[in-house]
């Protein structure tokens, strides 16, 4: 792992990876309650996917620290747009790739998939495509949340091109987004959740402001927003952004006042694993649905095969993403980054 540099934020580096795990979590349950009997319809623990929501205001956050590095630059908009499908599109691809050859190499095991041509190409595309079933989701499930992500990269291209504050360019259009999402379809593109990008802009200005916050009151609000996050229930999807969004923004609120002191303490490898934690959020699809094959054949006790289901899950799949991230993730960003700055390097001084 590459050394810290001062203006990295190391807490929020950290809390990727707990959020990326959560979602582990989530889908861990859900595989064996899913698959076994004995347990009630619907989610038993649906507070895992809040893991989405600490993702969402992060993004916020990075978002707008990266505008503020960007304006200067020559051709800002472009610099960050590149960037940004840099890091997100090449490892997403291939992983969608690989999804598509499971399915068609292992159709039994894929019972949810459909590979029709437009459905593909739109997955690809990272567009609001909906499967078979109506749900929006694209052939790699988890993919649904970067088609949010893109929609605000897109709001912040435009800032950055119109030179105006990210606030002002996204508030209004995230705001009408989220009212659509209230009075339109139910399984629409239009969400509330969108909001959420909102509260990572507006911890990004008052981020200075927030490191002057004492540790105590720092630690309570994470105390209290991770709490609120494992235990509310999610009544209506509309209220996701009161809900689960709230907490979840005072959990990173936590994390960027508290980061003098995290710096000191927080562990190489919990470190790691941010890194590695949007590889681990790609690829954990794969290896989940693989555990409760193993679990539930070994294991005709739904306590304890919940329990070592759930353990065994976040372990490989944490293990998976740190091998993606280092043998694939890393290789591929430095080859295209080493292509983007080649020209520049090149150029007469």
């Amino acid at each position: 792992m590459r050394a810290a540099k001062p203006h990295d934020l190391l807490g929020v580096q950290a809390l990727r990876a707990a959020a990326a795990l959560m979602v582990v979590a989530y889908h861990a349950v859900d595989q064996w309650t899913t698959h076994r009997t004995g347990y009630p319809p619907g989610d038993l623990w649906p507070n895992g996917s809040a893991g989405v929501d600490v993702f969402f205001v992060i993004s916020g956050l990075v978002m707008t620290i990266s505008v503020q590095r960007n304006q200067n630059r020559p051709h800002p908009a472009w610099s960050f747009a590149r960037d940004r499908l840099i890091r997100i599109v090449p490892l997403y691809w291939i992983v969608t790739t690989l999804k598509i050859a499971a399915v068609v190499a292992l159709p039994a095991l894929a019972t949810r998939t459909r590979l029709d041509p437009l459905y593909v190409a739109g997955s690809y595309a990272l567009l609001p495509v909906h499967d078979w079933t109506g749900t929006l989701r694209p052939v790699l499930p988890v993919g649904w949340t970067l088609t949010y992500e893109m929609f605000f990269y897109i709001l912040v291209t435009v800032a950055l091109c119109v030179r105006m504050p990210l606030e002002r360019v996204c508030a209004p259009i995230l705001a009408i987004v989220a009212v659509l999402g209230v009075v339109g379809p139910d399984n629409g593109f239009a969400n509330t959740i969108v909001l959420e990008f909102l509260a990572g802009v507006a911890i990004g200005r008052l981020m200075e402001r927030l490191q002057q916050m004492s540790l105590t009151l720092a630690s309570a609000l994470g105390v209290c927003g991770f709490g609120v996050l494992v235990v509310a229930p999610l009544p209506n999807g509309d209220l996701r952004p009161l809900i689960w969004g709230v907490p979840a923004a005072l959990l990173v609120v936590a994390v960027v006042a508290a980061e003098a002191a995290l710096r000191r303490v927080t562990p190489r490898w919990l470190l790691a694993a941010g890194n590695a934690s949007y590889a681990t959020y790609l690829t954990h699809g794969f290896v989940v649905p693989a555990v409760y094959l193993v679990i539930g054949h070994i294991s005709n006790n739904n306590e304890a095969g919940l329990a070592a289901m759930i353990a065994l899950s976040l372990l490989l799949s944490a293990a998976g993403g740190q091998i993606t991230h280092v043998v694939l993730e890393q290789p591929v960003l430095a080859f295209l980054r080493h292509r983007r700055t080649a020209p520049a390097a090149m150029a007469p001084g």
